[in-house]
Formats: structure tokens, C-alpha cells, sequence
């Protein structure tokens, strides 16, 4: 890559894993509120932005950065995906393999598995 590139790649990979995370914040403070305050817009929404990402991070599960040693995408992606325990409409693994192989090792890790959330 030129001078620069990489930064400018692990950048935009990472707004991927926070975009990833912030549409599924979103949702989830939304299918929380009162049923007859939730807006079924943003919920669907959401809802396709979820599976969008998914299947984005599905082709990206190969890029370098996921790769190596945790770090910060890895561990944001990481937190995203694990919101399925808080959110029952979130199916995010069928059709996915490599996006579950690479969760399923980061969540065995014993730091994800001390700090998981209880399902809501």
C-alpha cells in the first residue's frame, strides 16, 4: 500500500465496525421503549442496516486487521455482534461462517465471556 493507505484502510474498517455498532445501539434502545412509543421505522431501519453490515463483514473477515492481536475493531465488532443476547430480532449468523468462526473464538476469550451480557 502507498505511505499512508494502511492507516487511511484500518480507518474505514473500523467506521465499519462502528457503524455496525451504533445501528444496533440504536435498535436496541428503541425495542426497549414502551411498545406503543416504538417507532417501526427506525426499527426496520436498523434492522436492514444489521443485516447489510453483516453481510459486508462476512467478505471483510479476511482483511488483515482481523488478523493478529486483538485490537479496538476487532474488539468493536466483537461487541456488536454479541448484542444478539440483548436483542432476539438480531440473527445475524445464518449465512455467515467466517463472521461466526472469528466470534466464536473472540468469545471464548475470557474477557469476553466475564463481561457478556445476561439476554435482556
Amino acid at each position: 500500500l502507498p505511505a499512508g493507505a494502511a492507516e487511511w484502510e484500518a480507518l474505514r474498517i473500523g467506521a465499519l465496525a462502528s457503524s455496525l455498532l451504533d445501528g444496533l445501539s440504536v435498535w436496541g434502545r428503541e425495542i426497549v421503549r414502551p411498545e406503543n412509543e416504538q417507532s417501526p421505522t427506525i426499527i426496520g431501519h436498523e434492522a436492514d442496516r444489521a443485516r447489510r453490515m453483516t453481510d459486508l463483514w462476512e467478505t471483510e473477515m479476511d482483511h488483515p486487521v482481523m488478523g493478529g492481536g486483538l485490537n479496538l475493531i476487532q474488539i468493536r465488532l466483537a461487541c456488536a455482534l454479541g448484542l444478539e443476547v440483548r436483542n432476539p430480532q438480531f440473527h445475524w449468523r445464518p449465512g455467515h461462517p467466517k463472521l461466526c468462526a472469528w466470534f466464536e473464538c473472540i468469545a471464548a476469550r475470557p474477557s469476553f465471556v466475564m463481561t457478556t451480557p445476561p439476554p435482556h
